[in-house]
Parts: C-alpha cells; structure tokens; sequence
C-alpha cells in the first residue's frame, strides 16, 4: 500500500479549471414554456390573424372616426400559469365565446391603449390617462364592450375558411387572477396585436386556449389549399358477394327430439327405445344459425331434406 498517493499537477488543476470555465460560458438556457410556434405548425391560423387584423383595423377606424393603424404582429405558445403572471393588475380582459368552439377565449387589452382609444372616441388627441385605475372605469369598460362588437363581423369573416364562429361577450374582467386560462400546464396560444393611435401604441392580445382550438387543430395545420379528391376505389361488395358463393359451409338438420328424466336416462341399456314423434317439418341450420324449413325424406337412395317454399326463418 503507498503512503503517498498520486496527485494531480498544479498544471493539470488549471488546465480543467479553464476547461470547465469554457464550457459553462457555452451553455445557454432554454425557456420551453414560453416558445414561439413554428409557423409551419398552425399556418392558417395565422392566416385568419392576418386577415382580421386588415378587417378590424378598418372597424376600429370607424369607431373612432380617425385614422388608426391594427396588424397581426405574431403566434406565441405559452404555459397557461406563465400567461396569467405576466398580465397587468389591473387587467381589462374580456370573457368570449366563439360559438361553436367549445370554451372561452379571452382578449386581453394594455390599460394604457385601452385609455389612449377611449379619449380618441370622445373626440380628444389620444392623451391616456397615467392611472392605470383609470381603466377599470364603468366608461372605459363599455368602450372595451362596444369595440369588441364592432369586431365581431369582423371575426366571423376572418374565420369563415375554417369555421363559422360567432363571437359572444361574456363578461369583462380587471383581475387577472380571476381568469381562468386552463390547467397551470395546459398551453394557450396567443395571438398578439398591435395598435397604433396617435402617434402611440398598445397590444391588444386574443388568447386561445388548446382546448378551444383542438377540434379544428387539424384544419388550422393545413395551408388552406384544397384537398385533392380522394381516389376512386373498385367496389368490395360484387367481389366479396362472388367469394361467397364459392365458400363451403356445412349444414345439420335435426330430426326429431325427446325429452326424458335422469332417472330414465341412467336406466337405459342397449337395445332399449325411446318413442319419439316424427316432426313434419325440420329445420335446416348453419352451426347454430337457422336457415330454411324442410321435410325429411329420401332421394336417390340417400337420406335428404326437401327445402319448402318461403323465405329463410
């Protein structure tokens, strides 16, 4: 056994310290719950953004009576608990539904672009309030209303390639917490908006939840591109009908049947008859399965049974 074991050289002790200094300035952390979709993963839903964004930037300007700028900026994937911490306190959310689609979806509106367009409806230059407060207000609430229902035609064309949806106001919401987005795991998309009035800007973000969008996910992954008619098929039925014909199936035809107690049964012996009536009529069966009515008798020599007319029992 050594007394002194091997050590590594002060050399050596640098040379990985410099080794591992290399290597932990290349890691570089991930977010996965807070991606940006691949465009190619729903690509008509974007399409559908881009085309309400054209359409309710010419309602808004009607609203408002004044120029205003809305575009469609982009699709974000997030985790429903991330989502819910990052909006504002307080909140203006609106509550809708996008009838048929099963669920809620949510439209969640910076306060501040909410205060800049209420002053540009009552005719001012756009100036937003700096309380924040301010937008939970009964007038800016109803703003909030009256400019989601100018969206809703809007919407419902926008959407037409997929589905017809109808949107409905729900409720209207200043408490973020209160919103319920899904399952602190579960993944809602947003689209994101951007606002321009008056020399200023906000977002105005439609959130969707999976679960609203799962039962057109197949639709809205497509690029809106007709499907090529499906190819035409020889029919199964002639084929298989001609195949069966030719199958050979055996039959059985019970003669007749008698019913005796155990105490008779166990007393039997060889030679011994049991009386039985012979039927008019007998059934022809497939395995269990009952197929024609006969009579029995004798043909050619051989024991044989007369179908008689009528259908299969």
């Amino acid at each position: 056994m050594e007394d002194n074991p091997a050590r590594i050289s002060n050399e050596e002790v640098e040379a990985l310290l410099e080794k591992n200094g290399k290597e932990a300035a290349a890691v570089r952390p991930y977010d996965f719950s807070a991606q940006r979709i691949n465009r190619t993963q729903l690509p008509l839903l974007e399409e559908i953004n881009k085309n309400f964004g054209d359409r309710a930037g010419a309602s808004l300007a009607g609203l408002l009576g004044r120029d205003v700028s809305l575009h469609f900026d982009a699709l974000e994937s997030l985790k429903s608990a991330d989502l819910q911490a990052s909006l504002p306190v307080p909140a203006t959310i609106a509550v809708v539904r996008l009838k048929p689609l099963p669920g809620f979806a949510y439209v969640s509106v910076e306060p501040a672009l909410l205060l800049t367009l209420l002053d540009g409806f009552f005719g001012g230059s756009g100036r937003a309030n700096a309380d924040p407060q301010a937008a939970t207000a009964p007038a800016a609430q109803r703003f909030l209303s009256l400019m989601l229902r100018s969206f809703a035609a809007d919407l419902t064309a926008a959407w037409a390639a997929v589905s017809p949806v109808e949107l409905e106001l729900v409720k209207q919401e200043t408490n973020p917490r209160l919103v319920q987005l899904g399952g602190a795991l579960e993944s809602v998309v947003v689209a994101r908006f951007t606002v321009e009035f008056a020399a200023r800007s906000g977002h105005i973000d439609w959130l969707l939840p999976d679960a609203l969008l799962n039962p057109i996910r197949e639709a809205l992954a497509g690029d809106g591109s007709p499907k090529p008619a499906a190819r035409k098929q020889e029919a199964w039925a002639p084929v298989l009908a001609n195949a069966i014909k030719d199958a050979q199936l055996d039959t059985r035809a019970v003669l007749a049947q008698a019913k005796i107690s155990l105490r008779e049964l166990v007393s039997l012996s060889p030679g011994d008859i049991i009386p039985i009536e012979a039927p008019q009529q007998v059934t022809l069966l497939a395995g269990d399965v009952p197929l024609y009515r006969g009579r029995f008798g004798i043909s050619q020599g051989r024991n044989a049974l007369k179908i008689l007319p009528g259908a299969p029992v």
